[in-house]
C-alpha cells in the first residue's frame, strides 16, 4: 500500500508532522527557519529531511527536485504560517496588524501554486478571524480562493482531537 505524501512548511518542532505520521502519511520534507525548532524536529523525526531555511527563499522547483516529484503529484502541502501577530496569547504583539510575519502566508500560497498539491492544509489561531485581524483573514481567504482549489475554513479546538490541551 502506497502511503499518501506530505510536505510541511513552517514545521516548527513537528506537531503537525506527528499527526501525519500517526495517520499513516509519508513526510517527504519539512521546512522551518528557526534553528532550535529544526534541531528538535530532526531529533524527533530521524527519517524526515528538514531544511533550516525560510520559505521566503525556497522555490517549488527546489522542493520538486529534492523530493523527486512532478508538479501535481504531492498529496498534501501543510503549512502553519507564524501566528504571533494574530495570537491573543502574545500580549506584547497581540493583534498587531503590521507584524511582518502576518504576510508570510503569501509564500505558502506561492508554494501551493508552484507545487499544485492535491490538497493543502493551513493552520493558524482563532485571533486571525477576530477584531481588526478579520480583514487580514479575508485577504488570506480571497488569495487562496484565487487558486484552483475548493477552500473552506473551520475553527477547531485540539482538545476534541485527543490533544491534551485546549487550543
Amino acid at each position: 500500500m502506497v502511503k499518501p505524501t506530505v510536505i510541511s512548511t513552517f514545521c516548527g518542532t513537528g506537531g503537525s508532522s506527528l499527526g501525519y505520521k500517526l495517520a499513516g502519511y509519508k513526510e517527504l520534507l519539512a521546512i522551518d527557519f528557526d534553528p532550535n525548532a529544526v534541531k528538535c524536529f530532526r531529533e524527533n523525526f530521524l527519517d524526515v529531511h528538514c531544511w533550516e531555511r525560510s520559505v521566503v527563499d525556497v522555490t517549488g522547483q527546489e522542493i520538486l527536485d529534492f523530493c523527486n516529484l512532478k508538479k501535481g503529484e504531492l498529496d498534501v502541502l501543510d503549512g502553519s504560517p507564524p501566528c504571533q501577530g494574530f495570537s491573543a496569547a502574545n500580549a506584547k504583539n497581540a493583534n498587531n496588524i503590521n507584524d511582518p510575519r502576518n504576510s508570510l502566508y503569501r509564500h505558502y500560497r506561492r508554494l501551493i501554486e508552484e507545487l499544485c498539491p492535491k490538497v493543502f492544509v493551513m493552520e493558524n489561531v482563532p485571533g486571525m478571524i477576530k477584531g481588526k485581524m478579520k480583514g487580514k483573514f479575508i485577504e488570506i481567504m480571497n488569495s487562496l480562493k484565487e487558486l484552483d482549489y475548493k477552500v473552506k475554513c473551520k475553527s477547531m479546538n485540539a482538545k476534541y482531537y485527543n490533544v491534551p490541551q485546549s487550543r
